[in-house]
């Protein structure tokens, strides 16, 4: 935390003498200063599309959450299907959520679920791939030892291979705390009038750009943020390598 805080006033500080000492105009590169007192000014309104912002991201995690672990136990239960659905997630992945945007806009409107659906689409696929590479990956000694044990396969899954797979999950929930933002702002570019990617083309059209940075840095300290909790928690309630 103050590790953080002390590197984020050395950028400031060098981003702000090198506006002054180059004269940069504020349009182009506004200093640390102007973008500060943007937030001032402006706090009311970046704190409701923040809060719409936040909204979006936490639904995309849990619900992409939900939809990368049953399709990594799916697909880690069943090489046939495996074989099946492996080539669906890989080429969902392989289109650009730029180009996806616009049409899952025109489907389901500007409101947040299109936003949400968004975001589920970049973070379930880091979730699948941890967790079933997790999942395939359980030391062959540890189910051999269950076996001695006489566990059933049933039980053998449950005690000791989700156990042991729950780090690589957790991995995956990691990554989608960093991409999940991405989607949230991504839908609010092509279509909406609330949240921080809204309030950034607003401020854009009309050449505020302070306010794009304002929006932009507020950002930035929410993903870090809930990376941070994330990470926390996690790290809490699965403490085991």
């Amino acid at each position: 935390m103050i590790r953080g805080l002390f590197i984020a006033i050395i950028i400031f500080t060098i981003w702000e003498i090198c506006c002054i000492f180059f004269e940069l105009p504020p349009f182009m590169l506004p200093p640390p200063t102007m973008i500060f007192l943007s937030i001032f000014n402006n706090w009311e309104q970046l704190l409701i599309h923040s809060s719409y912002t936040l909204v979006e991201i936490l639904a995309s995690i849990i619900i992409g959450t939900l939809i990368g672990i049953t399709t990594a136990l799916a697909i880690s239960s069943s090489p046939r299907l495996k074989i099946w659905v492996m080539p669906i997630l890989l080429a969902s992945q392989s289109i650009p959520v730029f180009a996806l945007a616009p049409l899952l806009i025109l489907w389901l409107g500007y409101g947040i679920s299109s936003k949400i659906v968004i975001g589920v689409l970049i973070v379930f696929f880091p979730i699948t791939s941890n967790f079933t590479d997790a999942l395939n990956k359980v030391p062959q000694e540890l189910i051999d030892a269950g076996k001695t044990l006489n566990l059933s396969k049933t039980q053998l899954f449950w005690k000791i291979k989700i156990p042991s797979s729950l780090p690589g999950l957790c991995s995956g929930i990691r990554v989608a705390a960093c991409f999940a933002p991405i989607g949230a702002v991504v839908g609010e570019w092509i279509g909406g009038s609330t949240g921080l990617g809204s309030f950034m083309i607003y401020s854009n059209a009309r050449l505020q750009t302070d306010n794009m940075f304002a929006a932009l840095i507020i950002l930035i300290f929410m993903t870090i943020t809930l990376y941070r909790i994330t990470d926390i928690i996690l790290s809490r309630y699965v403490w085991w390598k």
